[in-house]
């Protein structure tokens, strides 16, 4: 590992003061405001490229789609598409932001969460390939069977990470169980479904190596034989994404190539044993590539000494919800000065009225930290706006990208109007009338 944080090569000092794609974070937050969330072009692009240029080595037959749900925000999505990625939406208005930015439907997938018949309807009205956690879905079709259809598989084990986040099992509200996974097929197939494909999502930020050669195999084996006794071929394998970044000093990078390597030999061994051909092998991460790409930026507002300092921030439970919500871990660097001696244990908290609202207990910041000093919350480009909120009638925050030393505005800071947007009052509203 080098540099500031693991090998974030986008993050560096000058003169002691975080700098983010040779931007600083002073100059960002004097023309943006505070908070602010700032992304990194060049390391989304990096994140990308490294993906998918590992897996290639392996299996030439292997396409990223981006998980948008992980930050929607459109200039962060085109950065990805225009390298190349297709985009995996959770819900009709991300399928909306891809036809906003002009992407083909042949390059969207849409998985769904119990999605009503009228989403359904409206994903097939898009043209764009539906991957389904629930067969009874089927049913809604038969005016319009779709060419080609996915579901999305339970296969009973999973990992959910340091947050112990659930994605497959019998507490999973996510997939078709595994010993129904041969009837959805069936079914698809009488009513003339042509082309299939498979899904898995069974974990998330997953650091280790071997995890996800021993869940293909779960899958392979689930579908090797159905794809036999149905006479149906898969045209792609989505192993969802899982894949884990390191948010915690102590924690490494995850080992991708070993990832990679050991995947594809599991996949084409498994092909081979169930004479399946060669699908296309996808991965749809969106922590993977977005997470280490940002930073929210913060201002220190208010210290309490007592018995416990408290060290406030502009940025609260509204900003940045993870670690109230998951108890999610956030490397913070005191940015104003990062050479400065972090041995004051302090709790970090935000501005809302609400005790959770602490991103740190007993965190170490320099003895000297002081109101207007600015601080940094490392992986938040990743489920960081996106779950954030209005909540105790606060604004949410500005994003901006930046890329060589340019930065450009991606999503202006709300003001009260945005606030009270779609309202509807009345002045007097119960005075009597005369």
């Amino acid at each position: 590992m080098s540099g500031i944080w693991k090998d974030l090569k986008q993050l560096s000092s000058q003169d002691g003061m975080l700098c983010i794609d040779s931007c600083t974070a002073e100059e960002l937050l004097a023309e943006y405001g505070s908070p602010l969330y700032v992304y990194s072009q060049r390391r989304i692009e990096e994140n990308y490229r490294r993906l998918l240029e590992t897996y290639r080595k392996y299996y030439s037959r292997f396409n990223l789609y981006y998980a948008v749900k992980a930050n929607n925000n459109p200039s962060v999505v085109k950065v990805l598409v225009d390298a190349g990625a297709g985009l995996d939406c959770s819900c009709i208005g991300e399928i909306e932001i891809a036809k906003l930015l002009g992407v083909s439907s042949d390059r969207l997938i849409f998985t769904g969460a119990y999605p009503s018949e009228e989403v359904i309807r409206d994903a097939l009205d898009f043209g764009v390939a539906l991957n389904l956690d629930n067969w009874s879905c089927l049913d809604w079709m038969s005016d319009r069977v779709p060419e080609i259809l996915s579901f999305r598989v339970n296969p009973g084990q999973g990992s959910g990470g340091e947050e112990q986040l659930i994605f497959s099992g019998p507490d999973a509200k996510f997939g078709v169980a595994a010993e129904e996974l041969e009837l959805a097929y069936a079914r698809a197939k009488e009513m003339g479904v042509q082309r299939f494909g498979v899904h898995m999502m069974t974990g998330s930020n997953v650091l280790e190596k071997d995890y996800f050669a021993e869940m293909v195999s779960v899958l392979m084996d689930l579908i090797g034989p159905i794809s036999q006794r149905l006479g149906i071929q898969f045209e792609w394998v989505d192993i969802g994404g899982s894949l884990g970044v390191p948010y915690r000093p102590e924690q490494n990078l995850l080992d991708l190539d070993h990832v990679a390597k050991s995947v594809v030999s599991v996949f084409r061994k498994k092909l081979s044993e169930y004479k399946m051909g060669e699908p296309i092998l996808m991965h749809e991460p969106g922590r993977y590539l977005l997470a280490d790409a940002g930073v929210l930026l913060a201002t220190v507002t208010n210290i309490k000494e007592g018995e416990r300092c408290f060290v406030g921030v502009d940025a609260g439970m509204n900003t940045l919800l993870r670690p109230a919500f998951y108890g999610s871990y956030h490397h913070v660097l005191y940015s104003s000065n990062l050479d400065a001696a972090c041995t004051k244990p302090v709790n970090l908290v935000g501005p809302i009225c609400e005790n959770g609202d602490q991103f740190h207990h007993n965190y170490p910041l320099p003895k000297e930290i002081s109101v207007g000093d600015q601080l940094a919350f490392l992986n938040a480009g990743a489920y960081g706006f996106v779950m954030s909120s209005q909540y105790n009638t606060q604004p949410r925050a500005a994003e901006v990208l930046v890329c060589d030393g340019q930065s450009k505005l991606i999503r202006q800071r709300e003001n009260f109007e945005d606030l009270i947007r779609g309202t509807h009052y009345q002045q007097n509203a119960y005075q009597e009338q005369s």
